[in-house]
């Protein structure tokens, strides 16, 4: 990602606002926002490493074209698909607290890669820290 930045004026390119200002409708987008320094790290280690393995990209950031969208899917519905009791435990790790108007990890990323299979559009995801 970092080379999307070079080259670049400070402010040409943002990629929370050069995405962000592109979404029509709240449902085009998953946001999560933690409290944690390391969140993605606590949502791999919640998930586990055999459903972590299933997901693509690198830590979190991804770019990916229809086809790779619906190429993944499968993986992805493994990934993310839980029992109750799988859920139950992957919820009960050392994990940061969202609000109740917040989607769940444990949701969100299943239903954009559903979306976005369905709707034939590429998927970005990308794993921010602000400090």
């Amino acid at each position: 990602m970092q080379k999307l930045y070079d080259g670049l004026p400070p402010d040409d390119f943002s990629l929370l606002n050069g995405v962000w200002d592109r979404i029509a409708d709240a449902e085009d987008i998953f946001l999560s926002v933690q409290s944690k320094e390391y969140a993605l790290g606590a949502f791999l280690h919640a998930i586990g490493p055999d459903r972590a393995v299933l997901l693509p990209g690198w830590c979190g950031d991804f770019l990916l074209t229809s086809a790779q969208v619906r190429q993944t899917l499968p993986a992805v519905e493994q990934a993310l698909r839980f029992t109750a009791q799988e859920r139950a435990q992957a919820e009960d790790q050392d994990w940061p607290a969202y609000s109740d108007d917040q989607e769940s990890v444990l949701d969100g990323p299943l239903r954009m890669w559903r979306q976005a299979a369905a709707d034939a559009r590429g998927l970005c995801g990308v794993s921010v820290t602000i400090s």
